[in-house]
């Protein structure tokens, strides 16, 4: 990955308009990785952050249903979440904040985005609006959402691979359990905090 082409790009972007930022398939990818991990390379709580994600958004979706793929993943079911990425919760979870819009998707996912539920979190369509009275809460749920999924699919894979060598529970297993559970104590105390905000706010 070439981040400083990421890096120069986002320093460029204080002479620019706030309008979805232009970029190739592969920088795009990057900068949706380095937004899910709580690195992005510009402050989403600002405009330009914002065009920033925007355009990244708009790359990585026209990319992939250029491949023929619905992006991002949408669960429809809890047997579906693992194969939500934490690039996918991340990105649903700016989609329902109001960070980016319906439009820097491809159809379908652009439709299924109305619909938008995840299954950990139900209430996240009532996120609407929260972007513009708690930024810092939004992000604060979104790297505790990306972080969850991510100790969720090493667990899988973990699980997975003991199977295959016919082992049972085994103290790594367990201790990436334990990971697991205060992930999602984390980010569900992260989704509290937010909603409480967005109550005091009045949304």
């Amino acid at each position: 990955m070439k981040r400083g082409f990421v890096l120069a790009l986002a320093a460029a972007l204080s002479a620019c308009a706030p309008t979805p930022v232009r970029m190739p398939a592969a920088q795009a990818a990057e900068v949706l990785n380095l937004f899910a991990a709580g690195a992005g390379p510009a402050n989403i709580c600002s405009r330009n952050g914002r065009a920033l994600l925007r355009g990244a958004v708009q790359a990585h979706s026209r990319e992939m249903a250029q491949a023929g793929v619905a992006w991002p993943v949408i669960p429809q079911a809890s047997q579906e979440t693992e194969n939500v990425t934490s690039v996918d919760i991340s990105v649903m979870i700016a989609f329902a904040a109001g960070f980016v819009k319906p439009s820097d998707f491809r159809t379908p996912a652009r439709g299924m985005l109305a619909h938008l539920t995840f299954t950990h979190w139900p209430e996240i369509q009532r996120m609407r609006g929260a972007a513009d009275v708690a930024c810092a809460e939004v992000q604060a749920l979104q790297q505790a959402a990306s972080g969850f999924v991510v100790e969720q699919s090493r667990l899988a894979q973990m699980v997975h691979a003991a199977h295959l060598r016919g082992q049972s529970a085994s103290e790594r297993l367990q201790r990436q359990s334990v990971r697991l559970e205060r992930a999602q104590t984390r980010m569900n105390e992260s989704a509290a905090v937010l909603e409480s905000r967005m109550r005091e706010a009045g949304v």
